[in-house]
């Protein structure tokens, strides 16, 4: 749906730009739009009914990518629209949804306060207020994809409870109320309630939306339950199968969870069978590639399937792209990487094509298409289309954007300098808790950023004689081995979402005792902090934002947030990536996170990561200057990326256990 979106908003947006040049035109523009949405039900009256229109949806879409190309036509709009003397409850809810999805979300507030006044028996008004409430004004700090770390909209979590139970009171039979209060609190409140109320809803109507809504709820993670998440999502692939959303889910949890291959290819013919063209072609193609999905395929049997897939390339015959993305997982856990990245190759090369050049100022548009570009190694046509910038954003987020994927086009090229400007800009612009004392532990230091892997290397002594030194978690406590290997002290540590609240205790302990100066966590677990964080406890803004295939990994966006700070040197210890012996050193993981297999954290290399990239990235970061690597580190660092993925297929730290 996003490519004809993009194309039709690139055309209004050209036209809208020339038409607007006259006086009252751009506002003429903006009611007609909006106008085009009142043949049909308001999308949260379709959502509430579940009764769905597509042609209702696509207007809805294109009504809001116009209206973004118009803003002054539509501020113009809403300066003559006077709320308080409105009468139309539906108008109100119309106008409101449209200018929810510009953030206009003062705005969209008081419309469905308006809306409540003038019905307010009607359950759904109230369900549109609480959503309101939850994105009620400024002041929050929210994580953006792209931009990391931006203000947001605070909610408002009490005002928007009590509206939910005003339409449950009003509505007490209604599912999609239930959903609701338990989106509520499974964001904002308690999870366990919240998953409670989302799983009663789904005993009344049985909706694939809510099923893919509860399996993402499961696989959070501060919950983490990978087996519930699984059969949710298999659960709305059921009664959905073109859900490409479901299928994704089934995918990533199934990896996840117990790798039962056959099941996971089942999903797959399933939802081949329900895409529209060259069906009975794909399905056999299907069928032909169930060898490699069996629990242990032969070398001749993977073999004979890579066959059948390169003939099928060669006639035009491709699966879905979430069906493919299947067969680079099961290729990588079958460690073979070279065939796995090849088609990932191709992915991106498909993204490329169907994605085009013409992004209408939609900013997740342009990022897709970089993020393709740049891993196919076209970086100079990537920043052509970056920089100077392409449009003129409306919204902040869209510039900050815009400036961010600019600098990380420039980074992949070895020139840290724009990503550094950029990042000092954002720290004026928004003040974040530990910056300052950031920027002051790393600002012309000699930095050790000392990885978890068993190389082999005993650098310790190097390692201590840094400024500082940064561990990818806590340790505090050395025996002599150790001291040998890593160093003798931990300055900053930096955790995953999951680990940061099982070691916060122990973290704050140290800290106290001067054997700790900092711990830093990820960007997107700083809503889930609360809201008095200690002084020593940080939430780094941004992450790369142009991976094809996920952000770094945990040292690689360490290496990422430490450059930013204007270091002396920064470098690399400790870590193969991921081409050794051994994922991880003694004693740093549970033995099931070891390797590779059902339920280990070590599948997350590849699942939600590329190690090619990844490879590459560091390569650029050390290509600026600042970046060095040692030992190991530094030797698996000048393998250029054929020699690399040809060391992965013999990797003992990527073999996969049975469960």
């Amino acid at each position: 749906m996003l490519k004809p979106l993009v194309f039709a908003a690139e055309l209004g947006r050209r036209t809208v730009g020339a038409a607007t040049a006259v006086p009252g035109v751009d506002l003429a523009l903006a009611r007609a739009v909006l106008a085009t949405g009142n043949f049909g039900p308001s999308q949260l009256e379709v959502a509430m009914t579940g009764e769905r229109s597509a042609v209702g949806s696509f207007q809805d879409k294109a009504a809001t990518v116009l209206l973004e190309a118009n803003p002054r036509g539509a501020s113009a709009l809403l300066a003559r629209l006077d709320i308080d003397t409105a009468q139309d409850a539906e108008k109100l809810e119309r106008l409101a949804g449209q200018y929810f999805k510009l953030k206009k979300y003062d705005a969209a507030l008081a419309m469905r306060r308006r809306a409540v006044h003038l019905e307010p028996q009607s359950a759904l008004r109230w369900v549109a207020l609480a959503r309101s409430l939850l994105r009620a004004t400024g002041g929050h700090i929210v994580h953006d994809p792209v931009a990391g770390l931006v203000e947001g909209p605070l909610p408002r979590t009490e005002e928007a409870r009590e509206a939910l139970a005003r339409a449950e009171q009003l509505d007490p039979e209604n599912p999609f109320v239930l959903h609701e209060r338990g989106e509520l609190e499974f964001e904002h409140g308690d999870a366990a309630v919240g998953l409670d109320l989302m799983e009663r809803a789904l005993e009344r109507q049985n909706r694939a939306t809510w099923w893919t809504d509860l399996g993402s709820a499961y696989r959070k993670p501060h919950i983490a339950d990978y087996d519930r998440s699984l059969d949710a999502y298999e659960k709305a692939l059921k009664l959905k199968p073109t859900s490409p959303t479901a299928f994704r889910g089934v995918i990533i949890m199934g990896c996840r969870a117990d790798q039962d291959w056959p099941r996971l290819w089942r999903s797959a013919e399933l939802f081949e069978s329900a895409r529209g063209r060259s069906t009975a072609a794909k399905l056999d193609l299907a069928r032909t590639l169930r060898k490699l999905f069996t629990a242990a395929p032969s070398e001749q049997q993977i073999d004979e399937a890579l066959a059948a897939l390169d003939a099928a390339h060669a006639v035009g015959l491709r699966l879905s792209w979430p069906t493919t993305s299947l067969i680079v997982y099961r290729l990588q856990f079958l460690q073979r990487m070279r065939s796995s990245f090849a088609l990932r190759r191709e992915l991106a090369q498909r993204s490329v094509t169907w994605l085009g050049t013409s992004s209408a100022g939609h900013s997740r548009h342009r990022q897709k298409l970089l993020s393709a570009l740049i891993y196919l190694g076209r970086e100079d046509e990537a920043l052509k289309l970056i920089d100077p910038m392409p449009w003129t954003p409306y919204q902040q987020v869209d510039r900050q954007r815009l400036e961010k994927m600019a600098a990380d086009t420039h980074l992949i090229r070895g020139n840290l300098t724009p990503y550094q400007e950029y990042s000092a800009q954002r720290r004026a612009e928004l003040p974040l808790p530990g910056e300052p004392q950031m920027e002051t532990l790393i600002r012309d230091k000699r930095i050790a950023v000392v990885g978890p892997a068993d190389t082999g290397d005993r650098l310790g002594e190097m390692i201590d004689g840094y400024d500082i030194i940064i561990r990818p978690r806590l340790m505090t406590e050395f025996d002599e081995e150790q001291r040998a290997r890593l160093g003798s002290r931990t300055d900053i540590a930096y955790f995953s979402g999951r680990d940061i609240d099982d070691f916060r205790e122990e973290a704050s302990a140290a800290v106290e005792a001067g054997r700790l100066q900092m711990v830093i966590g990820r960007g997107l677990s700083m809503a889930s902090a609360g809201e008095d964080l200690p002084d020593w406890l940080r939430f780094y803004s941004h992450d790369y934002s142009l991976g094809f295939h996920g952000p770094p990994m945990g040292i690689g966006r360490i290496l990422y947030d430490v450059l930013q700070f204007h270091p002396a040197q920064v470098s690399l210890f400790n870590i193969d990536f991921f081409s050794g012996q051994k994922a991880f050193g003694k004693g740093y993981r549970p033995a099931k996170d070891q390797q590779m297999g059902p339920y280990s954290i070590v599948n997350e290399v590849v699942l939600a990561h590329d190690l090619a990239f990844e490879h590459r990235l560091t390569k650029a970061m050390a290509a600026s200057g600042v970046l060095d690597a040692q030992g190991v580190a530094g030797e698996v660092l000048g393998l250029t990326e054929e020699q690399y993925i040809q060391r992965l297929e013999t990797s003992s730290a990527l073999t996969t256990r049975t469960a």
